[in-house]
């Protein structure tokens, strides 16, 4: 049907309308899951309302089959007022042959309708035909939107019939469907303008992890373009996104109380003297939270009060530093026998610890030459008391027998 209207800001009002129309359209098609009530609902609104392809478009996102596409297609077309781009609803369709049996029975038919009447009128004579065939003509323009074409055969049909009311009111049809068109389609622009600032406002919250206030920007960019698919995608990525954010939280909060767990740890090592323990407990903590300083503090804080004790106790030491290269020195020796010279000399010239001591038996792979380094070492150490632990590092337990009788003649 053809709505008419006085004026541009009634056309307006008029759009308004039927856009509220089109979404309580879209809802209820929204609110089912059966296809025939949809396609009910779809036919309803586009046989008694004037509607864009746009629109048309929206509505054929929630119906499934062509078949049905197809047959509301037919009856929305007379109601479609830019038939200029009905074309992109043939993309609409999942069978290439359906989208052409509705070209030839919308826009092909129109065309041929249009063919025929201009036949007609060059072979007629009788002036109410020539008008009657006119005023088709004009009709047809008209409905695709053709708006000069279509005032000028209408003038030439109020040319033959000067006084006919119908021929008037067409012509003043064709301007109060153009104002119609343009208003609908700026008031289109407009909506589609608000849409897509809404989008983008909410990309804009979703990048700054509002992932709430993000959701509610698409939820009103859906509102107002209900059949667009583009709000409902970033709907379905905010909230993926508040998933991801949700877990990152809690691997944070689980990293955290690890982090609370190795320093209160370490603390307790500290007090108990346990200092390279203590050491590396806070260093576990530090690479959890790089950024940290405290576990570094702590770090420092035990190696003084190591380096202090050593001090006190005037005890024999070589820094971690020292013994690294005692080590190198060692494996770089071809030859076990090699290796096991040098490492006498470096045990003679230098305090180490029982755990550097079991560092330089692990260099060496048989139980002799590691029992033998072991028992070089006893006279060499002021841990002696702790040479038991050296029965791990002896893989047979022929050999760690023998370190057990050496042990108790030892003592």
């Amino acid at each position: 049907m053809v709505m008419t209207i006085a004026t541009n800001a009634t056309g307006q009002s008029s759009h308004w309308s039927a856009t509220d129309k089109f979404r309580n359209c879209v809802r209820s098609m929204q609110s089912t899951n059966d296809e025939l009530i949809r396609f009910n609902y779809a036919m309803n609104y586009f046989l008694t309302e004037r509607a864009t392809t746009v629109q048309l478009q929206d509505v054929y996102h929630y119906l499934s089959t062509d078949e049905k596409k197809y047959a509301l297609g037919v009856a929305a077309y007379p109601n479609i007022i830019d038939k200029d781009h009905f074309y992109v609803i043939y993309d609409s369709f999942s069978r290439m042959s359906w989208a052409i049996k509705l070209y030839h029975n919308t826009q092909e038919k129109q065309q041929f309708t249009a063919f025929e009447t201009d036949y007609q009128l060059n072979v007629v004579k009788d002036l109410d035909d020539v008008h009657r065939l006119l005023i088709e003509k004009g009709d047809l323009l008209l409905s695709n939107n053709q708006f000069d074409e279509a005032l000028l055969i209408y003038q030439q049909a109020l040319e033959i019939k000067p006084s006919d009311e119908q021929t008037m009111n067409k012509i003043s049809e064709v301007a109060t469907t153009k104002q119609e068109l343009a208003a609908i389609l700026e008031a289109e622009s407009k909506m589609k303008l608000k849409f897509n600032n809404l989008i983008l406002s909410g990309d804009e919250l979703l990048s700054a992890n509002k992932v709430e206030e993000a959701i509610s920007m698409y939820e009103q960019a859906m509102e107002l373009m209900p059949g667009d698919d583009t709000a409902y995608l970033r709907i379905k990525e905010a909230n993926n996104w508040k998933q991801e954010l949700s877990d990152v939280i809690l691997e944070e909060q689980e990293k955290r109380s690890q982090y609370d767990f190795l320093i209160q740890k370490g603390d307790i090592l500290i007090s108990a003297g346990n200092y390279n323990e203590a050491i590396s407990i806070f260093e576990q903590a530090s690479a959890l939270f790089p950024n940290e300083q405290l576990p570094y503090a702590r770090v420092e804080e035990a190696r003084r009060l190591s380096q202090e004790l050593i001090d006190d106790n005037s005890v024999c030491f070589t820094s971690e530093e020292d013994f690294g290269n005692i080590k190198r020195s060692i494996e770089g020796q071809m030859f076990s026998d090699e290796q096991m010279e040098m490492a006498r000399k470096h045990i003679q010239k230098n305090c180490l610890s029982i755990e550097q001591m079991k560092a330089i038996i692990a260099i060496f792979s048989m139980d002799d030459d590691k029992l033998e380094m072991i028992k070089y070492m006893y006279d060499h150490s002021n841990e002696q008391n702790r040479f038991y632990e050296f029965r791990d590092d002896l893989r047979f337990s022929s050999a760690q027998r023998e370190l057990d009788e050496f042990l108790v003649n030892k003592n």
